[in-house]
């Protein structure tokens, strides 16, 4: 019965698209999402012209799943995080984790407020300050045709 209550949870966790992880400690799961963390998340308006730490090129394929970083080595309190591959009739997927692993979430192309435009453009935002460390993003060929450009 315990298991049937906590795969529903779980279900409906998912179902709202909430974005959460679990961590576990002496055998106890805690969910934790953006939010729990201090972070929201924010549409990047176009006009936005802020200078990138890096900048990375890649490409990718239907499936395939590449991990970049971005390092936060001083205070900031908001983190442009910018994949762009330009061509909308591919789609990439975008999940961002902070230097704990925490998973912050998961984005397409519409979740910057632009649908159809092969960009999700974004800012990560804390009034406490931005944890340092590498922040990691996993970039996922979601659904591609032949091979797609992108960069982040």
């Amino acid at each position: 019965m315990k298991v049937l209550i906590i795969g529903l949870l779980i279900f409906l966790l998912y179902a709202s698209g909430a974005s959460a992880t679990m961590s576990t400690t002496d055998e106890e799961f805690e969910l934790i999402s953006a939010e729990d963390l201090g972070y929201t998340i924010i549409p990047a308006k176009s006009s936005d012209n802020e200078v990138a730490v890096r900048t990375v090129y890649d490409t990718i394929t239907q499936g395939e799943v590449n991990w970049h970083g971005k390092t936060v080595s001083t205070y900031i309190e908001s983190l442009n995080v910018d994949l762009n591959w330009g061509d909308s009739s591919n789609s990439l997927r975008l999940t961002i984790y902070d230097p704990n692993n925490h998973c912050i979430g998961t984005f397409y192309d519409s979740d910057d407020g632009k649908t159809d435009d092969g960009r999700i453009n974004l800012y990560v935002r804390n009034s406490s300050g931005i944890e340092q460390g590498t922040w990691r993003y996993m970039v996922y060929g979601y659904s591609v045709s032949g091979t797609e450009d992108y960069s982040i």
